[in-house]
């Protein structure tokens, strides 16, 4: 009992990793489905090490949902680091032809991507994770140019 108090008041003290969005690139189409890859930065404020052991995300373009996906990836983000990871997501073609009809005219995207990190507990006891949301534009004349880097990242990452 003593154990699981003891494992509940460390996570406790964690202070909520940052998310961003680095990169977003089609990937492939068939008549119902499209699949993008997302890669994602994880950053760690916290002074031990962040075991990550699945996440589940969003992809929300000018406020409506486009994608969703998820990974079993496993990995730690280092103390005061960072760590990428890619994630699938999926769309539907209704969705995806929403958007398309939305962006007429436009320059600018604004998207946000929203979920939550699950981490790995080495003790076994109970379930714990991270909630994140990030928010940003994306210039579609650069995209359409072949640079779909995101600049919104702190650092220039």
């Amino acid at each position: 009992m003593s154990l699981a108090l003891m494992a509940c008041a460390t996570l406790s003290n964690y202070e909520r990793p940052r998310v961003y969005l680095t990169h977003l690139q089609f990937q492939e189409a068939s008549m119902l489905a499209q699949t993008f890859l997302l890669r994602l930065r994880i950053d760690n404020p916290n002074d031990s090490a962040l075991p990550i052991n699945g996440i589940n995300v969003e992809l929300i373009l000018n406020g409506h949902s486009l994608a969703q996906g998820l990974s079993n990836q496993s990995l730690s983000v280092p103390r005061f680091g960072s760590a990428e990871v890619e994630v699938q997501a999926t769309t539907t073609l209704i969705s995806l032809l929403q958007q398309i009809f939305s962006l007429q005219g436009r320059e600018k995207l604004s998207y946000e991507i929203a979920g939550r990190l699950h981490l790995d507990r080495s003790l076994g006891f109970g379930r714990y994770d991270f909630p994140f949301q990030e928010q940003g534009v994306l210039d579609l004349d650069r995209i359409q140019k072949g640079g779909t880097r995101l600049n919104t990242v702190p650092g220039g990452r």
